[in-house]
């Protein structure tokens, strides 16, 4: 296993986070939590529903301020930023959910991404990108985003998510409740966007999803680290489920190896 927190890189990391502690009032989910990613990484957040994967994602977004620890971004202390600034800065969250505007029309969303001043300059570059990604979204362009099945809306919600022109996009949960075949065409796109050297911090049920497309891997329980390792150390499926119902994987004891 590799210890948590060594990106393997002299480089520093893009994001750090250093003890990290968080939650809703009096509640704490998330407790001294470190992690990092590193530039052009893609990193994958393991964990059952309910031990903290969201609230890490929302704390360093910005969306919930932090109890302790310290979140640095490219350099930067970002723990008390707001989130107009961290995205301003270059790091974009898609949330569980893809939290659209449904009145308006994919092209129209779309653009709404591009809005930044960071990504203003390369709003036509990073559409024609995101509409080769995507050409679903092309024959849909006009379309009200309330009328897309739940697949083409979270295609729309990647693309908004590229359009701000990240250096690290967040994605919770982004195949949930979507076919085989999307969650394939949505794989294959994000292949493509680590190609560009965009770095990436997931979330997802879907574990072959998550080992096919990352470099490395923290599992997660009770708002805390448990064990971590890289796609080549994957837990076997056996310890995935055991995580997944309740149990706690034993970092000292998980196998490396590919689960076919």
């Amino acid at each position: 296993m590799t210890p948590a927190g060594n990106t393997g890189a002299n480089a520093p990391p893009l994001l750090d986070v250093d003890r990290l502690s968080a939650g809703y009032g009096k509640s704490t989910v998330v407790r001294e939590l470190s992690l990092n990613v590193g530039a052009g990484e893609a990193i994958a957040l393991l964990g059952p529903n309910g031990h903290g994967k969201t609230t890490t994602f929302e704390t360093v977004s910005g969306l919930i301020r932090p109890t302790g620890g310290i979140i640095r971004f490219d350099g930067a202390d970002i723990s008390r930023k707001n989130p107009t600034d961290i995205v301003r800065r270059g790091l974009t969250h898609i949330p569980q959910g893809s939290q659209l505007f449904p009145r308006l029309t994919v092209q129209e969303n779309l653009l709404l991404g591009g809005r930044l001043p960071r990504a203003k300059p390369h709003r036509q570059a990073a559409l024609a990108r995101v509409q080769g990604l995507f050409p679903k979204l092309v024959q849909r362009r006009d379309q009200l985003v309330g009328t897309l099945s739940g697949g083409e809306r979270q295609m729309v919600a990647i693309g908004m998510g590229l359009m701000a022109q990240p250096k690290l996009l967040i994605l919770d949960e982004p195949t949930l409740g979507l076919t085989p075949k999307v969650r394939s065409e949505i794989l294959e796109s994000l292949h493509e966007v680590r190609a560009s050297g965009l770095s990436l911090l997931v979330a997802d049920g879907d574990i072959d999803f998550l080992f096919a497309l990352t470099d490395r891997w923290y599992l997660v329980e009770l708002g805390r680290v448990v064990g971590s390792g890289t796609a080549a150390e994957r837990p076997t499926q056996d310890e995935v489920m055991a995580m997944y119902v309740g149990g706690t994987v034993d970092p000292t004891t998980t196998r490396g190896g590919t689960d076919d």
